[in-house]
């Protein structure tokens, strides 16, 4: 992989996360409806600056991958056949509907009592997006990016990462001076989600992405250092089982040595998904051109 595939690297997974915060308040708005209070209030503001931020540090870096950024308009160009022309558009207008919903909650405009709407404009935006980013990589003369387990990938990192995050915002407010209503619950909640999306992770890898050797057959096809492979599952493992120890033992009692275990598994399983988007870029491997 060309160094000058990494800004590549950061902007799908920070667009993913960014999709990923609004799936999990998503999921606890379903599960935990009658939670209300102040304090949550600033918990819904903080989870959607950090959506909004994540996305837009995403599209900062998403220019550093042009050789002539100020072109980049002309990218849009192609709406009717294009994804990548779609992922633009898409990534502007959810960078968009998240400053919009955000502002509603911050300061009162257009109006808090918008913000539901507001919000699920911006989840159905940024799901159309996780889905445009996949089909930009699904191009039939690349058999290792144009298979199910492409569009798998990028939405289980949404969840895995975007529910790792909104479990770390709990963390550092519940172990501040407020406390967070129900926090236990939430994070509870969100530990499902992430099981959830590490065993997608597992089934994806072993079972559904494809062997560079079936479909290169006798051509030299450009493979990564395996022991990138081996990085991405000991510290998926690594940032599952920190997370396991925490449930069962450190969860009901928040901040301190919990508060660390949330962090350090978190920080595991970026660094187990940024060597997967790694391995997915050096797979790269056109066939019949």
């Amino acid at each position: 992989m060309s160094n000058n595939e990494w800004p590549l690297v950061f902007f799908t997974m920070l667009s993913q996360i960014s999709v990923g915060i609004l799936i999990s308040m998503l999921i606890l708005w379903l599960t935990m409806r009658n939670i209300e209070s102040g304090t949550i209030e600033t918990l819904k503001r903080t989870l959607m600056f950090t959506a909004l931020a994540s996305m837009g540090i995403a599209l900062v870096l998403s220019f550093l991958h042009l050789s002539l950024p100020q072109h980049a308009i002309y990218a849009m160009s192609n709406l009717r056949t294009s994804w990548l022309s779609r992922e633009i558009i898409l990534a502007s207008i959810f960078l968009l509907t998240l400053a919009i919903a955000y502002m509603s909650l911050k300061y009162n405009m257009p109006h808090r009592n918008l913000f539901p709407q507001l919000f699920l404009a911006s989840l159905i935006i940024g799901l159309l997006l996780a889905w445009g980013i996949s089909r930009v990589y699904m191009i039939p003369t690349v058999p290792l990016w144009n298979t199910p387990s492409t569009p798998i990938s990028f939405f289980n990192t949404a969840i895995m990462l975007g529910g790792g995050a909104v479990l770390v915002i709990t963390a550092l407010m519940s172990s501040g001076k407020s406390t967070v209503p129900g926090v236990q619950n939430m994070q509870s909640v969100l530990f499902f989600v992430i099981t959830a999306a590490v065993f997608v992770s597992l089934l994806n890898m072993f079972l559904l992405q494809p062997d560079i050797g079936a479909v290169s057959g006798n051509l030299p096809a450009s493979v990564a250092d395996g022991s990138w492979q081996t990085v991405r599952i000991v510290f998926l493992l690594a940032g599952y089982t920190a997370l396991t120890y925490w449930v069962a033992y450190q969860a009901p009692h928040p901040g301190g040595a919990a508060s660390m275990l949330i962090y350090l598994a978190v920080a595991c399983l970026f660094i187990s998904e940024l060597a997967g988007r790694y391995l997915f870029y050096a797979s790269y491997f056109r066939v019949g051109v």
